[in-house]
């Protein structure tokens, strides 16, 4: 097994045994892709095939409203990225991009899908990764739909400090809803 997959087995298999031989079908499937910055890995409105873990590196995934992009979410390191809708072969409804220069293991979800019948330790273990991205989603969504601008923003402070530091403000600004003069007096405060 390559070394850099190991955090990324141990991650999801954590309340899990997985035999070798099931550890080394799942990393059959998964590949290391090095990308640079602004590299588009999920575009909106199209159908893909990876999910991918972030081992380093800061990504954002944004929506098209009226030609202009709102962001929905940032991840870091040790954050599955992907979309939903691919998993279920539908096309993605976002954009999702790189912020900073990446390291990333790739997950080969159609080859890898189908495995799930066939071995209930791949299924358990894929099962692992939809349950924490569901979780992340819906912090995002109620991040989003139940906060005002200010309160999103001290919870970007208090909870994600990092994202202030590694994020454009002009994204920031997008994902809170707000104008970038409106962040930057938010944080002269």
């Amino acid at each position: 097994m390559d070394i850099l997959f190991q955090p990324f087995i141990d991650h999801f298999s954590a309340n899990q045994q997985l035999t070798d031989q099931t550890k080394a079908e799942i990393c059959s499937h998964l590949s290391i892709l090095n990308l640079k910055k602004k590299h588009v890995l999920i575009n909106e409105n199209q159908r893909h095939d990876f999910a991918y873990f972030v081992i380093k590196g800061a990504i954002r995934s944004y929506y098209l409203k009226d030609g202009i992009e709102v962001n929905t979410w940032f991840a870091l390191e040790n954050d599955m990225v992907g979309s939903l809708q691919n998993f279920n072969n539908n096309p993605s409804r976002e954009t999702i991009e790189l912020i900073e220069n990446c390291t990333l293991i790739a997950i080969n979800i159609k080859k890898i899908k189908p495995l799930m019948l066939s071995n209930i330790q791949i299924a358990n273990f894929i099962n692992a990764i939809i349950e924490e991205y569901a979780l992340f989603l819906e912090d995002k969504f109620y991040f989003s739909q139940m906060m005002n601008s200010i309160d999103k923003y001290l919870t970007l402070l208090d909870k994600e400090p990092q994202l202030l530091q590694r994020i454009p403000l002009t994204y920031i600004a997008s994902f809170l809803g707000i104008t970038r003069e409106t962040l930057s007096r938010l944080r002269a405060k």
